[in-house]
C-alpha cells in the first residue's frame, strides 16, 4: 500500500476540525435561539399589558407606569430593558402618567444600556414593530401613534435611530389621521392628508405636517402664539421624551439651515441664531440652554461635502461662547 501524501495525512485532521467547528456553531446558534425565545417570553406579558392600557385604559396607565418603573429601576433584572422601553413609550398612553416616572425611565435607560451594552439592549427592548403587530385592528388615536413615533428614537441605541421602526410608525400615524379625517387638511399648507405624509399630532389633537411645523416655528410671527396650537390657540403640551426627540429634530433642522445659509454666502449672526433657538425653546417648552447646546452637536453630524472645514468651523464658533438672554 503506497504511503499517504502529506496533504492526505492532514485531511482527516482538517475534517475533524471542521466538524468540531460546525458542532460549536450549531451549539452557539441553539443557545442564541434559546435566548431569543426567553426574551420573547419576557416581552409578551409587558406588551399585552401595554396594549390593553393603550386601547382600553385597563390597567390604569398610571398603575402600569408604576409597575414598569420599579421593574426597570434595577439594571440587573433580565426584564429591565423591556420594561424600560415601554416606560419610555408611556407618554402615548391615554390618561395621566406621572412625569417623574418618565424622567426616571430616561435615567434608567442610560443605566441599563451601560450595564448590559447596546447590543443586548437592542435585543431585549420592545421594538415598535412588535408593538404595531399587537395593535393590528385595534383603535388607537393618531396622537398615540405620533407620540410613539417620538419615543422610539429615544428608546433606540442606534445613533441614527431605528429607521425601519420610524417608517412603520410614521405610516401608522398617517394612516390613523387619514382614517379619522379623510377630508381633512394641514392647517398650515392646506394640503389634504396623504398616506405617505409625515405628520405631527398636537396635544389638542390638531394635526400638521412635520415640515410645516418647522416653517411655523421659524417664521416671524406673534410671540403670543408660541407654544400654542395655531388652530384652537390651546397650549401644546409635550412630555419629557417627546421634548427630547423634538429638541434633537429641530436642532438638526436648524443646523441644516445654518449650513445652507453658509453655502449661500449669507451667514447668520449669533443673535440671529439665538432668535431661532428661542423660538424653538418657546414652541416645545424646552430650555433655551438645551436648544443652544444641541445645535453644535447636530452641526457635527451634518455631512455637507460642499461646505469646507473652515466654514464649518465658523459655524461652530457661533456657539463657542454662551449667549446670554
Amino acid at each position: 500500500m503506497p504511503p499517504k501524501s502529506k496533504a492526505a495525512a492532514k485531511r482527516p485532521a482538517s475534517q475533524a476540525l471542521r466538524k468540531k467547528g460546525n458542532v460549536k456553531n450549531a451549539a452557539v446558534s441553539a443557545k442564541k435561539l434559546r435566548e431569543l425565545e426567553q426574551v420573547r417570553k419576557v416581552k409578551e406579558p409587558f406588551l399585552d399589558m401595554f396594549v390593553e392600557a393603550l386601547t382600553k385604559g385597563d390597567p390604569d396607565p398610571s398603575e402600569l407606569a408604576w409597575h414598569l418603573s420599579w421593574r426597570c429601576s434595577n439594571p440587573r433584572r433580565y426584564d429591565a430593558p423591556a420594561a424600560c422601553s415601554l416606560m419610555l413609550f408611556s407618554e402615548a398612553l391615554p390618561g395621566h402618567v406621572n412625569l417623574c416616572d418618565v424622567l426616571e425611565a430616561i435615567d434608567y435607560h442610560q443605566a441599563i444600556r451601560k450595564h448590559i451594552g447596546d447590543e443586548r439592549w437592542e435585543e431585549r427592548r420592545v421594538r415598535a414593530d412588535e408593538l404595531l403587530q399587537k395593535l393590528q385592528g385595534a383603535k388607537v388615536s393618531p396622537r398615540s401613534f405620533s407620540l410613539l413615533h417620538r419615543a422610539v428614537s429615544v428608546a433606540c441605541a442606534k445613533k441614527d435611530g431605528p429607521s425601519e421602526e420610524l417608517k412603520a410608525l410614521s405610516s401608522a400615524t398617517s394612516k390613523a389621521v387619514c382614517d379619522k379625517d379623510p377630508e381633512g387638511a394641514c392647517p398650515i399648507c392646506l394640503a389634504g392628508w396623504r398616506a405617505d405624509d409625515s405628520v405631527l399630532v398636537l396635544s389638542c389633537n390638531h394635526v400638521l405636517h412635520v415640515d410645516c411645523f418647522w416653517k411655523m416655528i421659524t417664521a416671524a410671527g406673534s410671540d403670543a402664539l408660541r407654544g400654542r396650537c395655531r388652530v384652537c390657540r390651546a397650549p401644546v403640551h409635550w412630555g419629557p421624551v417627546a421634548r427630547s426627540n423634538l429638541r434633537c429634530i429641530l436642532a438638526s433642522a436648524l443646523a441644516a439651515a445654518l449650513v445652507r445659509q453658509q453655502q449661500a454666502g449669507g451667514g447668520l449672526s449669533q443673535s440671529d441664531v439665538a432668535e431661532y433657538c428661542s423660538r424653538v425653546s418657546e414652541e416645545i417648552g424646552e430650555s433655551f440652554h438645551d436648544i443652544w447646546t444641541e445645535v453644535p452637536y447636530q452641526l457635527l453630524k451634518v455631512r455637507q461635502k460642499a461646505l469646507p472645514n473652515s466654514e464649518m468651523a465658523n459655524l461652530q464658533r457661533l456657539f463657542s461662547t454662551p449667549f446670554l438672554r
